[in-house]
């Protein structure tokens, strides 16, 4: 074989088998594992620096931090790689992601909906590719050729905020850019006699920023990510503005009645989701909305609070010294009446003594 051959297989079938996010605290294929808390409703979260993640979100890696519009995910340094997740899982649904990926060679942003049993559907931006985009999907972890495309569009998708939307149903996938529809696959195609590579479980909405092209990736990895990073010429930015999510199914909470991975084996609870609650409701603790301060954010804020002390100190220590220059003032007219007072007392008492003595005489 060829080196050109050699490479352009290797990269066809890096490109269908790469994972950004993958990962799995229980596996219900093989052991019997909590409830999935379902979403159970439909949510839109705006991202700035004045609104936050909530607690229905957690950071998994790294840092995020914020502008006045969106979400910041930065490689500033060798293996930064900032990640956030759902804390809820949404059983089908209607996901809508309005980003902005990072440029950079190495550099690749994602879009991953993972649920326990290692099924995946993806969106992922290669940082030295601007005008191109890519969808995957996997079926319980396992990686097979043709899964995983790349799609031309129109305008960058590291100069501007894009509309990126995955439709997925029991039936089929559907991959939207900007209101145009990319890609759709069907689960009747999504399998061959013996496996089923249909994603069909419940859903994490994982989102994150990570170095492909690390020197200490694989050759493959590194060769798909558009070659070695280069950490210097950092940081490498994806934002994200907004996310919405809907879930079709409604219900508290998700449960594998069995080890098949089948989306009929999905046990759905009913009543009402504690995810839907909170973002009815709204009522985080300080110490919730302190813990998803980012660090910038945080020293931030060390940084304000401070100023305003050292304000505050300034005034009253100017509020003093004007006070006291003040009463210095009046003491000083409250004296000079006193001794003009006193030299007249003391005129007058001479002016009589003297009338006294004359009269004598």
């Amino acid at each position: 074989m060829s080196r050109f051959s050699y490479f352009t297989a290797l990269l066809a079938a890096v490109a269908s088998t790469v994972h950004a996010q993958t990962s799995t605290t229980c596996q219900p294929l093989n052991e019997t594992c909590p409830p999935d808390v379902a979403l159970g409703t439909s949510h839109t979260w705006n991202f700035s620096s004045n609104s936050i993640l909530d607690s229905t979100w957690n950071i998994t890696n790294g840092a995020v931090d914020y502008t006045d519009n969106a979400m910041k995910f930065s490689i500033a340094k060798k293996l930064d790689s900032p990640t956030i997740q759902s804390n809820f899982y949404i059983f089908f649904g209607r996901m809508e992601y309005h980003v902005q990926a990072a440029p950079g060679q190495g550099v690749i942003s994602s879009v991953v909906l993972e649920s326990d049993d290692l099924d995946e559907v993806d969106w992922e931006w290669v940082g030295s590719s601007d005008t191109q985009v890519q969808s995957n999907y996997f079926g319980k972890g396992e990686t097979i050729a043709g899964t995983g495309l790349t799609h031309n569009i129109s305008g960058s998708t590291t100069d501007a905020y894009h509309n990126y939307t995955t439709w997925w149903d029991k039936d089929k996938l559907e991959w939207w850019f900007d209101n145009t529809l990319l890609r759709t696959v069907y689960a009747a195609d999504a399998k061959n006699s013996t496996n089923t590579w249909y994603p069909q479980t419940p859903m994490t909405i994982r989102l994150g920023n990570w170095p492909g092209g690390d020197p200490a990736q694989p050759e493959g990895r590194i060769i798909w990510a558009g070659g070695i990073i280069d950490y210097d010429s950092g940081p490498y930015n994806m934002y994200v503005s907004q996310i919405s999510a809907q879930d079709f199914s409604s219900g508290k909470e998700y449960t594998y009645s069995d080890h098949s991975g089948d989306w009929k084996s999905i046990n759905i609870t009913a009543g009402n989701s504690t995810i839907s609650d909170t973002l009815n409701t709204k009522h985080e603790t300080l110490a919730q909305k302190w813990a998803n301060l980012a660090p910038g954010a945080k020293i931030a804020i060390y940084a304000s609070v401070g100023g305003v002390l050292g304000i505050g100190l300034m005034v009253l220590l100017f509020c003093c010294i004007k006070q006291r220059r003040i009463g210095k003032r009046e003491w000083n007219v409250q004296n000079n009446r006193f001794m003009e007072e006193r030299t007249d007392m003391m005129n007058m008492q001479a002016e009589w003594r003297q009338k006294g003595y004359v009269e004598m005489k």
